[in-house]
């Protein structure tokens, strides 16, 4: 059976669950799924055995893996940089829809909820390190919700910045600062005024509370638009209804739809048509990473969350610990002035210099990184 999306043809669908009468995959380029049937002798298999879910995995082939070979978790392909380090070093890309026994390197960019059942399985085939790598460009506060993986040899962050936030929740695997991977890093570039505005906001798949945000942040640019101080580019991901907005009808205002994806040109052509950003999380920071004057929002008042289907909002436990280093200096929801705010961030950096460096850092460091994966093996 032929192993692509159904939609868009292309190979990079990954295994998500076996369902009653059908396998269910994720296209990694144009985000769909696709289910195939499963065959008759092989629906429910009887569950057996502990350590890993047997009855979600047990169909999935397992091949010999070939020497230092490596799979990665690639969500969106923020692990771009890793993966390509380690191929230039002569390491072998497996596909990791099917499994392979005796793998050199995992590289996962979660070791919660359901991703562990992978990793036990790949473990219990032999793989030799599973090491942790960025899954936005904030540092991990995902396990200062849920507890990770307690095999995973160790994480590699951006920056001293993100480790020192991760090791006040009490993380407690090896953090190895490698550099920035996300984007480029280019000096600031000043502008004259905040004329052309690009809001992004939270992408769908969000909860309430980020639609909430979403739509005060809106009311805030909405009402500087209609005033004509601004022109308003709203940058939605799929729909405006998923992230708490609605179309408003404006001539100062237009929408333009986005990419999740890595390596998308553009995210890099609207914000360099910008002359000032509002966002949050991955977005925001590749904006400060290009030199953009960039403004965030709800950096203190909404604490790192998951919510899992159909259950309640889970927060970061120790938020109040790390949040006065993890805060971006200019928040729109924190002031009434968001003209202000806003000339503000398009004058200087000289309110977000040192956020910047803490958070950004330097770029991707490939050969500290390969030294550090080799000193595990």
């Amino acid at each position: 059976m032929a192993m692509n999306c159904r939609h868009c043809n292309s190979d990079r669908i990954i295994f998500v669950k076996r369902m009653r009468n059908v396998d269910k995959y994720n296209c990694r380029k144009c985000n769909r799924n696709t289910f195939f049937p499963i065959p008759k002798n092989e629906r429910n298999p009887p569950r057996t055995g502990s350590g890993y879910n047997r009855r979600r995995y047990a169909h999935i082939p397992v091949h010999i893996a070939p020497p230092n070979s490596f799979v990665c978790f690639n969500h969106q392909d923020k692990g771009n940089a890793y993966v390509r380090a380690l191929q230039g070093v002569g390491y072998n890309k497996l596909e990791n829809r099917d499994f392979q026994k005796g793998l050199e390197i995992v590289l996962t960019d979660s070791d919660i909820m359901g991703r562990k059942a992978a990793l036990n399985k790949m473990r219990n085939l032999g793989a030799k390190t599973t090491f942790l790598i960025p899954h936005t460009a904030r540092p991990n506060l995902v396990n200062d919700i849920e507890d990770g993986w307690e095999h995973t040899t160790a994480q590699f962050v951006v920056s001293r910045g993100h480790k020192e936030i991760m090791e006040s929740y009490g993380f407690d695997k090896p953090i190895h600062p490698v550099g920035w991977t996300l984007c480029q890093i280019r000096k600031f570039k000043p502008r004259k005024e905040p004329r052309n505005v690009l809001f992004a906001p939270i992408h769908p798949r969000c909860s309430k509370v980020d639609q909430d945000v979403n739509a005060e942040t809106f009311k805030r640019l909405e009402k500087l638009a209609r005033s004509d101080d601004i022109i308003l580019t709203v940058r939605y991901i799929k729909n405006l209804w998923d992230s708490g907005l609605k179309q408003v009808n404006h001539p100062n205002i237009r929408y333009v739809p986005g990419y999740m994806g890595q390596e998308d040109a553009t995210q890099l052509q609207q914000l360099n048509e910008a002359d000032v950003s509002v966002g949050h999380q991955t977005f925001a920071w590749k904006s400060v990473s290009y030199g953009i004057p960039t403004v965030m929002m709800a950096e203190r008042s909404l604490p790192t969350h998951i919510q899992k289907r159909g259950g309640s909002v889970q927060y970061a436990r120790n938020w109040n610990k790390y949040v006065d280093l993890l805060a971006y200096p200019l928040d729109i929801l924190e002031t009434d002035d968001t003209l202000g705010l806003l000339r503000r961030a398009v004058s200087s950096d000289e309110e977000i210099k040192d956020w910047r460096r803490r958070m950004i850092g330097y770029p991707f460091r490939a050969k500290r990184f390969i030294e550090i994966v080799k000193s595990y093996l």
